[in-house]
């Protein structure tokens, strides 16, 4: 089964299309330069008398909170096509999902869940920073009560009808807060890992790379860099040297050749239209630059990728 990049996350009315409800509300938590998660509810006075459809593939979790208990049948879920039953699933409930595994879910009774969706790299960020190992799986006995992630969904929910109710600083830390529970609580590879001392944290290099991506044409400055790391000017760049092994500019300079070489190899154009989008400041440069660090000027190496295409595929 292979991703769908064309289908929206299943959260909000995507989610609520494959529960077959008419709407869902939902609220999406993201922090500036941070991954999010979304919340969804899933209100439904008469049940889901038919299981839900496939949810596309996708590099993500499904944290399910039920607010109401199961119907008296119990509630029926397939993960990767294996049924089973879950007779006893009392309000409090939790059942936590891995959307690459094509789950679905019946209950015939009525439904009040909230769904908290948690990409894997929202997971990752989480674990980075606090310098854990990253989340591969989660485990739970569906149906197992969590008072704590039943009681910071009561918390929570107000804001699903009245957005403005809580302040961007308390949703960034329930967001915290949540990954935190869940990531301790469920996981099963949360140990500790040890990060060479004196380097960026993985944040901060999150946040430089991401910075040096949207600004190829070196309008970023070390000063602006070192300020959004929260660093001094020296104290970043020594980091910034033991983290990626090169100082800023060079690695600046690398990107932008790693840049020219997407370009010269999935598009057809001229050599001073790729230096310009590759942050270069006119064609002599960018050719200069190209040839000291691959060896090649850019139309040799464009026209040796071209030979070694055809010959691939004949």
């Amino acid at each position: 089964m292979t991703t769908d990049s064309h289908r929206e996350p299943a959260y909000g009315a995507q989610m609520a299309t494959y529960f077959r409800l008419p709407k869902a509300l939902s609220l999406v938590i993201q922090p500036v330069a941070k991954s999010p998660i979304a919340i969804t509810r899933l209100v439904s006075e008469t049940g889901l008398a038919e299981r839900s459809e496939s949810i596309p593939v996708e590099r993500a979790f499904v944290v399910s909170m039920h607010l109401t208990p199961a119907s008296a049948e119990g509630c029926e879920i397939w993960v990767d096509d294996h049924h089973s039953r879950i007779t006893s699933w009392p309000a409090g409930g939790v059942g936590i999902y891995d959307l690459e595994a094509n789950p679905r879910v019946r209950n015939r009774g009525p439904v009040d869940w909230v769904h908290y969706h948690i990409p894997r790299e929202t997971f990752d960020a989480f674990t980075d920073d606090n310098e854990v190992s990253r989340i591969d799986s989660m485990e739970v006995l569906p149906g197992t009560v969590d008072p704590v992630l039943h009681q910071l969904t009561q918390i929570i929910l107000p804001s699903l009808t009245q957005p403005q109710a809580f302040s961007t600083l308390f949703l960034e830390y329930f967001r915290l807060l949540f990954c935190a529970h869940v990531a301790q609580k469920y996981s099963t590879s949360m140990n500790r890992v040890t990060r060479p001392r004196g380097g960026l944290a993985p944040w901060q290099k999150r946040r430089v790379i991401d910075m040096f991506r949207e600004h190829l044409d070196g309008s970023i400055r070390l000063p602006t860099l070192a300020r959004q790391c929260g660093l001094s000017v020296s104290h970043f760049a020594r980091a910034f040297r033991q983290s990626f092994g090169t100082p800023p500019h060079h690695y600046l300079v690398r990107q932008r050749v790693e840049c020219a070489k997407l370009l010269l190899s999935e598009t057809n154009r001229a050599l001073c239209e790729v230096a310009q989008q590759a942050g270069f400041a006119d064609q002599p440069s960018f050719s200069r630059t190209f040839k000291a660090a691959v060896g090649l000027t850019p139309g040799q190496w464009r026209r040796q990728m071209s030979i070694a295409n055809r010959i691939s595929s004949s």
